[in-house]
């Protein structure tokens, strides 16, 4: 129907749809018990995504995109904390400091931190021990592989929504056999996603058709998940 599809793919079994099929006396089985008529085998557009770049093309954010609320969430900071990290992100900003990776964001809140009485007057009070418990939940999000999905350059959403020379929706299939096994990271890839669904692809109420199918394997977990960060 022209409609791209992104598929996360946590057992690596899905892979096989760039491919077209072949007979099987099961599978031909199975289509005449359900009537099935002209069957054919075909090969489906793919594209392959990972986020640690080992199974297809990566997929970058910038710390700047995330923001400093939803880092606030995914690193489950006090209201505190959440308000010294607004005030670096500011800080970042009004100095033209660019945030692009976690190594970025470590290096300004340390700035911060020992410069805090320059800023105090004019941002709001900063203390060291904020500072410092910052750091220390950052840690976890670098340890569980945040610096493979911070950096440049970043991913454009609509690169999810080709179609092939057929008039084909591309289907994108994430390779989520590693990440799944870090939760921190595969929620840190999550927030940001629902957050770029929401600016760039605003309600425009009911349509003939998506513009855009997502299909998330044991969803239910990363619901669970999710109901933990919000």
């Amino acid at each position: 129907m022209g409609v791209p599809t992104f598929l996360a793919d946590i057992k690596g079994d899905v892979s096989g749809t760039c491919m077209a099929g072949t007979p099987s006396d099961k599978l031909m089985e199975r289509l005449n018990k359900m009537g099935v008529k002209d069957f054919n085998f075909h090969a489906y557009p793919v594209q392959f995504w990972d986020v640690f770049g080992k199974k297809g093309h990566p997929i970058r954010t910038t710390v700047s995109d995330m923001g400093p609320v939803l880092l606030s969430r995914l690193l489950e900071l006090s209201d505190v904390q959440e308000g010294v990290l607004n005030i670096v992100f500011r800080i970042a900003d009004d100095k033209k400091l660019l945030l692009l990776d976690l190594k970025d964001l470590r290096a300004m809140l340390s700035y911060v931190g020992e410069n805090g009485q320059e800023f105090t007057t004019q941002y709001g009070n900063v203390t060291k021990q904020s500072v410092g418990s910052i750091l220390r939940s950052l840690m976890a999000l670098e340890d569980a592989g945040g610096d493979a999905f911070f950096g440049e350059p970043k991913l454009d959403i609509h690169d999810w929504m080709g179609r092939d020379p057929d008039g084909h929706g591309i289907v994108n299939i994430l390779h989520c056999v590693e990440l799944y096994q870090k939760p921190i990271l595969y929620a840190t890839f999550m927030l940001w996603l629902l957050n770029e669904l929401f600016e760039v692809m605003p309600e425009v109420g009911d349509l003939d058709k998506p513009k855009m199918v997502f299909f998330f394997d044991e969803a239910h977990l990363l619901l669970t998940m999710h109901r933990r960060l919000w």
